[in-house]
């Protein structure tokens, strides 16, 4: 009767759960992290509707930047220049 082999114990666990979170985190995390300063007045604001809508300030942000992205005229003229 053949034994198993455990060597690698819970040092193997470990580590094969930490490369696949690895993995999942790269699959997740897309954009490029920035710094961004905001006013005052705007971030409350901000920070209002996050909490009213039970949502993180990020993605209070993301979402009206991919409205404000949407609704400009000339973005295919900006990416164009960006080049």
């Amino acid at each position: 009767m053949a034994g198993k082999n455990f060597k690698s114990g819970i040092d193997g666990l470990l580590q094969a759960s930490t490369s696949e979170k690895k993995e999942s985190d790269k699959k997740i995390r897309k954009g490029i992290k920035a710094t961004y300063y905001y006013d005052a007045t705007q971030l409350d604001k901000i920070k209002a509707i996050a909490y009213y809508d039970r949502k993180p300030i990020g993605k209070v942000i993301e979402e009206a930047l991919e409205e404000y992205i949407k609704s400009y005229k000339n973005l295919t003229k900006a990416q164009k220049l960006k080049r």
